[in-house]
């Protein structure tokens, strides 16, 4: 600041202002006003002994001025006032003559007018040393605070031309950048730095000087024997030149890096076999490299911006650019694929990946892209599933029950009739699980017989008994031929097993009537026997009947909706709207089977619940919203839950479920009006009070109508799956079998009271839970797909076609995946020290570990390793009998949302 004022100016001015903010205290204030008063005084009785005409004001205007400046206004007319009246009493003779009277009186009036002006001025003059005062203040912290060098140099001129400078000004940053040991103010340019920096110093401070305006270049300096590099600006100030400049050599090493990097970049990307862009932060294209620009036969600048969006094919860009715009504003990878015309004109199908470019300070500067030609691979992909659309509808026209084997007999597919027929998921008849079909008397002839065949390569040919999923046994004649490559060695086997019941049972019955001929009391006696054997399997196959034409009727539904639909999509792929509207009537198809599949569980009492301990009062109360809306409007609906009803131990969506069942059968019972009551009390039955329920403490749930009610005939098939009394199209008959599923399921009992024309009423008996209730009775919220997971998941999965599309939902959520087709497989990839971030694995899996088993064995060998179980079914071989299974596990089928939430919720846990 010395350099831009003056030293004595600055000293003075920062006197005056200190001067003046000492002052300001009252106390300090008034006792300078009347210490200048009294030195006013003093100084006019003094010159009064040898000056007797002497002038009465003018030793009053310095304590005018000091009144004025210590405490503005308010002083300044202080000390007026206090002068004046010193004057009056202490200097003008009152007995002199009228002339003299009058004129000291004037000179007074005209001192008070002239003091007021003067009073006025040093108030303008304090502020302005205030104000002084503290920019001085300020900038002199700002010039020392900077980061950025700041000096001022004065010319130190030879013979009139310019020679040297010296520092008349540095702040704190310029002391800095001077040679270790050495100070720069008040010492000359070429005394600091005596070599050619020096030199090149004074040459670049001359020019600056000559040309007066500001500058802005970088220099090259060499101090304390290194080299640094200097952005500087100077300017000629004052007859000085005042510069200003930072250290940039730290910041050019970057940028020298980074262009390094890029090279390099380039390079690499241009030696690649694939197509590599970048882009902007504004989604213009930046640079491609060779692949690209040979692929597409155009030159750079063609392809930069925009220009490469020629290219692609119509019906493929609006997708294209809007999925660019959704992920360049959420900062997120892409993978998408599209037609791009190539050099020859013709439109290739490309797999794009890219991905946000993300400097070390997070700056966003744009993608970088990857694309691959994979034209070939899906025209191949569509011939191959065209194939296995033919295939499979070929072998699930055929009434056999079908089966494939490895070379060493290991059991890897069994066809959907068989899955059917049984009952029991593929997974779990894999390896040497079907043998659990078979009949115990027939097991060890079968064993046999397939070994035999195995060993030989000879046709397997034998007749067993296979457990139907009704518990019933049925005949049938199994059939096995290998089938063998060139040089005669086998591939696999290809088997199939008929069904020929009908003629063992035909055989079976001309046996017994011959015997009959030989034995009349033996044949009488038998005879009887048949006859009750036949009514029970007669009423058997009647129920049986009715489920499997049910199960057959709705599954057919479903099926020609998703088969009619993918049918369609085959046939015009490149409708996007059309094959949007197929694949959502599919999609919900498929969601109404799980459902339909879910119900039948609940029934088979197989179903697997996340039961919890809940206030049932709550939970109806809850539910009760969606229970009036499936009622009519001309219904009344009342509900009464007794608020200390107490809490349960059930699932809640579920109960639900047998909530809404119960009163949309109410509903229908009372057509267009009516009344229906719900009530839930709290009741201790006795020991067979009610059928189906031991003696306890229960949550009673009655749903009553006053409808046309039902007879006993019809109240004891209520339950029956599949029945019904309403008309074709009304009802599938699984709202009362899943109620009673799911009430045995909880360990209660279900009654039914009706009677013709005195309505019906439908009471769950539920046993009541101890505690507090700790679950939580809302509805599942729906689920949020994310993407960007970047987990490494080891994938066991020894089904083909589920392990590709997993693989693929878990690559599309942006994870690594390193697939395992059983137990072994995965134990040895861990075994052999891959790292992973989370295992995923189906529970049910031949090769004699199932998931739980392996689960227990990793976590053994990575106790960190998070672990999440897949399974279609929830069985006997959920649990191996070694203690509850901890894990989370997610029921197939599911979806990308709540895959992609449980991986995120067992990834949170694990870190925590």
């Amino acid at each position: 600041m010395s350099g831009l004022l003056g030293d004595d100016d600055i000293m003075d001015a920062r006197w005056a202002g200190r001067s003046i903010s000492d002052l300001e205290r009252p106390a300090v204030a008034y006792a300078a006003i009347f210490g200048a008063l009294a030195v006013a005084i003093a100084a006019r009785a003094l010159v009064g002994l040898f000056v007797p005409a002497s002038p009465n004001f003018m030793a009053f205007f310095p304590a005018v001025l000091v009144g004025a400046l210590v405490r503005g206004v308010r002083g300044g007319l202080i000390a007026t006032a206090a002068s004046v009246a010193a004057i009056w009493v202490l200097f003008i003779p009152h007995d002199a003559a009228p002339e003299v009277f009058r004129a000291q009186h004037l000179q007074l009036l005209l001192f008070a007018l002239t003091a007021a002006v003067t009073v006025w001025i040093a108030t303008v003059l304090r502020r302005a040393l205030r104000r002084g005062d503290v920019l001085a203040r300020r900038l002199t912290v700002m010039h020392q605070q900077s980061l950025d060098a700041f000096v001022i140099l004065a010319p130190v001129r030879e013979a009139g031309q310019i020679v040297d400078f010296t520092w008349t000004y540095a702040n704190a940053a310029a002391e800095r950048t001077a040679p270790e040991g050495q100070g720069l103010l008040g010492r000359r340019v070429r005394e600091v730095f005596p070599d050619t920096t020096g030199a090149e110093m004074v040459q670049r401070l001359v020019e600056a000087y000559e040309a007066g305006g500001p500058d802005d270049i970088e220099v090259r300096r060499l101090i304390d024997g290194e080299e640094r590099w200097m952005r500087s600006s100077a300017m000629r100030l004052d007859g000085e030149i005042a510069a200003t400049y930072r250290d940039i050599t730290a910041q050019r090493a970057a940028e020298a890096a980074a262009r390094r990097s890029r090279d390099e970049f380039e390079h690499i990307a241009n030696t690649a076999p694939v197509m590599i862009w970048m882009s902007g932060h504004k989604m213009g294209a930046t640079w491609f490299n060779t692949s690209w620009l040979d692929f597409r036969g155009r030159s750079l600048e063609a392809e930069l911006g925009r220009g490469w969006t020629e290219g692609v094919h119509p019906d493929d860009l609006e997708r294209l650019l809007g999925a660019y715009e959704t992920h360049f504003g959420r900062r997120e990878p892409l993978r998408i694929e599209y037609r791009l015309r190539n050099a020859g004109g013709q439109h290739r199908w490309i797999d794009e990946v890219a991905t946000p470019s993300i400097d070390a300070d997070g700056t966003f500067r744009g993608y970088i892209g990857a694309c691959v030609d994979i034209t070939d691979r899906r025209q191949a992909e569509t011939a191959l599933r065209a194939g296995e659309s033919r295939v499979r509808a070929l072998v699930d026209s055929l009434p056999q029950l079908l089966w494939s084997n490895r070379i060493d007999g290991f059991c890897d597919y069994l066809s959907p009739q068989w899955v059917a027929y049984t009952g029991v998921p593929a997974e779990q008849h894999r390896g040497e699980g079907w043998l659990e079909a078979i009949h115990p008397d027939d097991r060890a002839r079968v064993i046999s017989a397939w070994n035999a065949a195995v060993a030989s390569g000879e046709p397997f040919l034998v007749e067993y008994r296979i457990r139907r999923h009704d518990g019933v046994w049925r005949w049938f004649h199994g059939r096995a031929a290998a089938v063998l490559e060139d040089d005669g060695s086998i591939r696999r086997w290809f088997g199939s097993s008929s069904d020929i019941t009908e003629i063992v049972e035909a055989r079976s019955h001309l046996e017994a009537a011959v015997a009959a001929r030989t034995r009349e009391l033996e044949a009488s006696l038998e005879e009887r026997a048949r006859a009750e054997a036949a009514l029970a399997q007669a009423q058997r196959l009647e129920t049986i009947g009715r489920l499997t034409g049910g199960v057959a009727h709705d599954f057919n539904n479903l099926l020609t909706v998703i088969i009619g639909g993918l049918d369609m999509i085959q046939r015009r792929p490149d409708d996007i709207e059309r094959v949007t509207r197929l694949a959502e009537a599919a999609l919900a198809a498929g969601r109404r089977g799980e459902r339909l599949t879910r119900q039948l569980l609940a029934f088979a009492r197989r179903q697997e619940l996340k039961p919890e301990v809940l206030d049932l009062a709550a939970l109806i109360s809850q539910v009760e919203p969606l229970v009036r809306r499936a009622v009519g409007a001309g219904v009344t609906l009342s509900v009464d839950a007794d608020p200390d009803l107490g809490v349960a131990r059930l699932d809640p969506a579920q109960f639900e479920a047998a909530l809404l069942n119960l009163v949309v059968n109410a509903s229908d019972a009372v057509g267009q009006a009516g009344r229906i009551t719900v009530e839930a009390r709290r009741r201790d039955l006795g020991a067979g009070e009610v059928q189906g329920a031991s003696a306890g403490t229960y949550l009673a749930i009655c749903v009553a109508d006053d409808g046309p009610g039902m007879d006993a005939e019809v109240a004891s098939r209520a339950f029956e799956p599949f029945f019904t009394t309403k008309e074709v199209g009304k009802g599938t008959g699984l709202g009362l079998a899943q109620v009673y599923g799911f009430v045995r399921q909880c360990g209660g009992a279900v009654v039914i009271d009706s009677a013709p024309g005195q309505g019906c009423a439908v009471t769950l008996f539920l046993p009541a839970a101890s505690g507090e209730a700790v679950g939580s009775a809302d509805p599942e919220e729906d689920l949020v797909d994310e993407a960007g997971l970047a987990a490494h998941v080891l994938l066991v999965e020894d089904d083909p076609e589920v392990r590709a599309v997993t693989e693929t939902l878990l690559a599309d959520l942006g994870c690594q995946v390193t697939t395992a087709s059983d137990a072994a497989a995965a134990l040895t990839r861990l075994d052999a020290g891959e790292t992973f971030d989370l295992m995923l694995s189906d529970i049910v899996m031949p090769g004699g570990m199932n998931g739980v088993e392996l689960a227990r064995a990793v976590q053994v060998r990575r106790p960190d390793l998070p672990i999440l179980l897949t399974t279609g079914y929830a069985g006997e071989r959920f649990d191996d009998g070694r203690g509850p299974v901890t894990w989370p596990v997610l029921r197939k089928p599911f979806r990308s949302e709540e895959l992609s939430a449980l991986l995120r919720d067992t990834l949170a846990m694990a870190d925590q």
